[in-house]
């Protein structure tokens, strides 16, 4: 999942499971599975457990350097990001799940006043837990239990990998780590608008987009859409929309022969001078340079 010849920008395009058991496990150790996990988001949730080192975070709005044995919580649809920290490691496990295979899209109670909402954005949760906060070890007991249904699939292990997920929820609602945000209301729309737009630059990324059309389509003024795209993304609008298309092209490069040249226009550049300063400042080098040292690494 989170390899640099994986990493992608905005929706992830890893498949978390199936439509069978949608949830997967990820080992990773910074820096050699990454050393930036590029900004992405996806329809499941995530749960990360830190087991030792440090790296940095971003989840949502807040950026921030993990510790051994934090709990990182990523709802659905929620954008994301780690980097490494030059000279230290880190060591995480995560489970990636639809809350689909809770019940979540179910007719009961439950699904229609805890699980849908929590799929559909209208809940808010912490971007970490620490040890010493209220319920972890509880929690982390819980995730430990399910990281290794999962991984050893013992019999009826679907069920209870099930159970031991939804076991999880169910100790973030008790503890108080899921609730309503303050303004719902105005917090859900913005997150609604903000998957529009991600989706429509997901589906657009090779052809011209306007910051304009986009502020149009959140029914927003452009000065208004620029600080609200900031403000949930952490970037500007048009980083946002470079940092994507520089990720796909980097994909482009490690998996084809084709001329850089060609890519770049492939990938919505249609200056070459202005492709490879995007690229330099995402990576650190030309797309050249990029490409060689991806070969020499194969």
């Amino acid at each position: 999942m989170h390899g640099i010849t994986e990493q992608t920008a905005e929706r992830e395009k890893a498949s978390h499971g199936d439509i069978f058991l949608p949830v997967n496990s990820y080992h990773c150790l910074v820096p050699l599975t990454y050393r930036e996990l590029a900004l992405h988001w996806h329809e499941e949730m995530e749960i990360t457990l830190i087991r030792e080192g440090t790296s940095d975070y971003r989840v949502g709005q807040r950026s921030f350097r993990t510790q051994e044995g934090d709990i990182i919580l990523v709802p659905p649809y929620c954008t994301h990001s780690a980097f490494e920290i030059p000279g230290r490691t880190m060591v995480s496990d995560s489970l990636v799940f639809h809350l689909d295979l809770l019940g979540a899209q179910g007719q009961d109670l439950s699904a229609s006043k805890y699980l849908r909402p929590l799929a559909e954005g209208q809940l808010q949760m912490p971007e970490v837990i620490r040890p010493s906060d209220r319920g972890y070890d509880e929690i982390r007991e819980v995730f430990l239990k399910a990281l290794e249904c999962f991984q050893n699939r013992p019999p009826f292990y679907e069920m209870l990998l099930r159970e031991e997920l939804l076991h999880i929820v169910i100790l973030l609602f008790q503890f108080g780590y899921i609730s309503k945000p303050d303004g719902s209301r105005t917090s859900q729309a913005g997150r609604q608008q903000l998957k529009t737009v991600l989706q429509y630059i997901d589906e657009h990324y090779r052809e011209k987009i306007k910051v304009a059309d986009l502020a149009d389509m959140s029914g927003f003024s452009e000065s208004y859409f620029m600080s609200f795209f900031r403000q949930y993304v952490g970037m500007s609008c048009i980083s946002y929309i470079n940092h994507y298309r520089i990720q796909k092209a980097a994909h482009a490069l490690e998996e084809t022969s084709g001329p850089v040249m060609e890519i770049a226009m492939d990938h919505g550049f249609d200056n070459i001078s202005y492709f490879n300063l995007q690229f330099r400042r995402e990576f650190g080098m030309t797309p050249r340079q990029f490409r060689m040292r991806q070969k020499e690494g194969a």
